[in-house]
């Protein structure tokens, strides 16, 4: 395996490059821009809802437009955090510590153009993080077998078991009904029925996307209609009247922000389902600290805002790294793009590094000109794309749920689809209620298969569970696993004891 394809490159650079992709890539980076805007709204709902449309489109147009949405969907949180302290996605909720006090001292401008900025740095850190990283993993990916495999899928479970919700027992619950879940149908080991009873329907299993749009969609509607907050909130300033264009010297100030907050940003992306919202409020934790005049913090400190906008957008790359080499999600937007790979006949790991590496390279420049447009499209539009916050949410759930319905049905041509769509809706919903999280169950039905069909693949040849233990890469994984329960499970016992 090439860990750099020159020949690979230049086909994937041509084929981002082409007329229709850059307009895809536009396109998609707005249509992201305005669901990271409105808030309760955000990347993964967005790229969910997109994977149907991208059926059609040959494999590289398809995720280019898919990352255009995820770099806009990220991105576009910062600017209700700023100006109504409401951050439109939960990665920017470290933004509001100090944009938010900005916008009220009449510095809504400054904030905004540098939240821009930190966006754009934070995206290129990372996709260049992408590109190094990525190839070196999946060199290493080669060497894992059945029980590798095994391993490293347990150990993803049990880490975002671990560090999701209020309750390591409740992640693994939510985990192991997100498994079970991905045993209905037939066995991809022996092509037996299981869990269908005598429904011809359910005997192909649960479809990804339809279940993707309902337990992150259809939920979240149901959420919002219980809340009644469908009055428009006033904003703090009007965005036409400020000046969005950053001074030099806030950007020469933080240089060395933008550098340890998007390298903080990858780091917390690769690790199992913490996401933007971590990762912002870590890299603001130690933007204070390293600062002169850590008390200017909170009350409107420059910094802050860069480092948190930085860092979340910088969790992009960090999370596509394990899903590309390992198939493994760093976070729920990654999962759901592995659900496009797939949807486009890809399967990922490292025979997708050494079968269609133009793909890859696809992905990493669509990352780094979806980057760019963003910085462009927010310069020249935030005025408009602000007034988004002003739709009353009864006017926008009815045509969500019809954008849903219909992108569940294009699946396979099926009603049934829109049925385990509500399903999916509802069991996401009532699990949120209860307080268990939901990205341990739908990891648990992406990964579910593969922990299924690699550990009877396993017992199949060696009739023993021995080499989970005996092999050093599955032995370490499992070893991880084990201990990212402890520390969670201590983690919360020293929060509640504090």
């Amino acid at each position: 395996m090439n860990i750099f394809d020159l020949g690979a490159m230049s086909t994937g650079l041509a084929n981002v490059l082409t007329f229709w992709n850059i307009m895809f890539l536009i396109v998609g980076v707005i249509g992201g821009l305005i669901v990271g805007i409105t808030p309760g709204l955000g990347p993964t709902l967005a790229v969910a809802l997109l994977i149907p449309v991208t059926f059609g489109m040959p494999t590289e147009t398809a995720m280019s437009i898919l990352m255009a949405v995820y770099v806009g969907g990220m991105s576009g949180g910062f600017l209700t955090a700023i100006l109504m302290r409401i951050p439109g996605t939960p990665a920017s909720m470290a933004t509001v510590l100090d944009g938010f006090p900005m916008a009220q001292q009449g510095k809504a401008g400054q904030a905004i153009g540098n939240s821009i900025v930190a966006n754009f740095v934070g995206t290129i850190i990372s996709a260049f993080c992408l590109m190094l990283c990525a190839p070196l993993l999946a060199t290493i990916a080669v060497k894992f077998h059945f029980s590798e495999y095994t391993a490293v899928c347990l150990f993803a479970l049990t880490a975002v078991a671990a560090v999701t919700g209020t309750s390591t027992t409740r992640g693994m619950v939510s985990a192991i009904i997100g498994m079970l879940l991905a045993c209905i149908g037939l066995s991809s080991v022996d092509g037996l029925p299981r869990f269908d009873f005598g429904n011809t329907d359910l005997s192909g299993g649960i479809s990804l996307v339809p279940a993707l749009i309902g337990l992150f969609a259809i939920s979240q509607m149901m959420k919002d209609s219980e809340r009644q907050e469908n009055s428009k909130v006033e904003m703090t300033a009007e965005v036409s009247k400020v000046r969005t264009i950053p001074e030099w010297s806030d950007i020469k100030g933080n240089a060395w922000n933008y550098l340890r907050s998007g390298l903080i940003g990858v780091w917390i992306g690769i690790l199992p389902a913490l996401g933007g919202g971590p990762a912002g409020l870590i890299a603001y934790a130690q933007a204070r600290n390293a600062s002169k005049t850590p008390e200017r913090f909170g009350h409107g400190a420059v910094e802050g805002v860069v480092a948190s906008e930085t860092a979340n957008n910088a969790t992009i790359g960090g999370g596509l790294i394990p899903a590309l080499t390992l198939g493994i999600p760093g976070d729920p937007t990654s999962a759901v793009l592995l659900g496009g790979l797939m949807v486009h006949g890809l399967q990922p790991g490292p025979q997708l590094f050494r079968d269609t590496p133009e793909v890859l390279y696809g992905i990493y420049f669509s990352l780094f000109f979806s980057s760019l447009i963003m910085a462009v499209v927010l310069f020249a539009s935030v005025r408009w794309l602000v007034k988004v916050v002003e739709i009353p949410r009864y006017y926008l759930q009815p045509l969500l749920v019809i954008v849903c319905s219909i992108g569940a049905y294009s699946l396979d041509n099926r009603l049934f689809d829109i049925g385990v769509m509500f399903a999916f809706g509802l069991i996401g919903y009532l699990l949120e209620r209860c307080k268990y999280p939901l990205p341990p169950l739908l990891l648990g039905l992406i990964l579910g298969p593969l922990v299924e069909g690699n550990l009877r693949k396993m017992l199949a040849q060696d009739g023993s569970l021995m080499p989970l233990v005996t092999k050093p890469i599955a032995l370490t994984f499992m070893i991880l696993a084990v201990v990212s329960i402890i520390w969670a499970a201590r983690l919360r016992r020293m929060t509640k004891g504090a």
